[in-house]
């Protein structure tokens, strides 16, 4: 019996300990197999970046919905809450509206249902970030029930 509790000490003595992630991961992010595994909306080696950041900035571009328009810039911010970002631009004609997006994964936002401003419009949705790239990805839904598929074509500015 002494030989199984010495074989079973030599067998658990010599197990690789898994390595540590260096630099060690921030955010109370746990280390598997030598990698961080981030929460969002953190990500990079040790979680260091806040991925929400690669949508903050001004994005100018094309709308394809109720014809095509050129030209329209939109504002991008994050706020203090971890997985919120905001898109304020043209999103219907030419008024202005701000929506609420959260981040679902690094590079995509959801648009939750909401009602634009001033109209009896509902909008909800994704965006996508691609490089300079910002693809938005909208069903706008008037009063009667209809939904028309709207597209925009963002870049970095």
């Amino acid at each position: 019996m002494r030989w199984v509790w010495i074989a079973l000490g030599f067998f658990l003595g010599c197990r690789k300990p898994s390595p540590a992630c260096n630099p060690p991961c921030q955010w109370g992010a746990p280390c598997v197999a030598g990698a961080c595994q981030c929460p969002l909306p953190y990500e990079g080696t040790a979680c260091e970046t806040d991925a929400r950041d690669k949508f903050v900035g001004t994005w100018e571009g094309r709308r394809d919905c109720d014809g095509t328009q050129s030209g329209l810039r939109y504002l991008v911010w994050k706020d203090s809450l971890a997985l919120r970002v905001w898109i304020a631009g043209p999103f219907w004609r030419t008024s202005v509206e701000t929506l609420e997006t959260r981040l679902i994964e690094s590079t995509r936002l959801a648009v939750p249902l909401q009602i634009l401003r001033d109209t009896a419009l509902s909008v909800e949705g994704q965006a996508v970030q691609h490089w300079d790239s910002l693809f938005l990805t909208l069903s706008v839904q008037g009063g009667t029930g209809s939904t028309l598929p709207c597209r925009w074509q963002l870049k970095r500015r």
